[in-house]
């Protein structure tokens, strides 16, 4: 498959922007804050939901009349993946 002139110029350029080390500490952020985000996504997030449905046990911080709320379930998963979410918003608006 051929590549057309304009994209290999394009991926030349590129490739000759990345390799210069002036760069280097910018680049090192940039895929520093990638592999954040993907693990994130990738392991943090499914292990909470998962512990959060196997191992919470009674009622939480839920003010709501429900037994099983969704819209708490939902939050107490947000806290266990990110820790400190600033704030205490209660999310559940069925009580």
């Amino acid at each position: 498959m051929a590549v057309p002139p304009q994209l290999r110029a394009l991926l030349l350029a590129v490739n000759a922007l990345l390799r210069k080390r002036r760069y280097h500490a910018a680049l090192a952020m940039l895929k520093g804050f990638r592999n954040g985000a993907v693990y994130g996504v990738k392991i943090r997030a499914p292990h909470a939901l998962v512990m959060t449905f196997l191992f919470r046990s009674g009622r939480s911080t839920c003010t709501c009349c429900h037994d099983s709320c969704l819209p708490c379930a939902a939050w107490a998963w947000r806290r266990a993946t990110f820790p400190n979410p600033g704030g205490t918003l209660s999310l559940c608006s069925l009580g």
